[in-house]
């Protein structure tokens, strides 16, 4: 074994141990929220130490390695934008409404600075 192939096994085994602690997360919590946390985190950290495995191997043709590359590239790119949305979605669902609740005169309010 040379230590590229070494190097694919470490990072494809740190992807799934992280698959599995993001399910296990998803699983465990309680809260939407606490779950949109681990979920996200499960679109975003595994696949890519997994994209990087499969950029090591080679994945036995260039054009293998790259539509890899960019299933990868497109999950870490929209990841943000569909955890925010399903966040907003919960958050609005729970509660009614997108709004804070009021707590008050904000800082650097007309009300506080006179």
């Amino acid at each position: 074994m040379n230590a590229v192939r070494v190097a694919a096994d470490a990072t494809l085994a740190a992807g799934v141990l992280a698959q599995l602690v993001c399910c296990l997360g998803v699983w465990w919590m309680r809260d939407v929220f606490d779950r949109l946390h681990f979920a996200a985190a499960g679109t975003t950290v595994g696949p890519v130490l997994i994209g990087v495995s499969v950029a090591l191997t080679g994945f036995s043709s260039v054009s293998g390695t790259v539509q890899a590359l960019a299933a990868v590239a497109f999950l870490v790119v929209l990841n943000p934008v569909l955890t925010h949305a399903t966040g907003r979605a919960a958050r609005r669902l729970i509660h009614g409404d997108l709004e804070p609740p009021d707590s008050g005169p904000r800082m650097g309010t007309p009300e506080e600075t006179g």
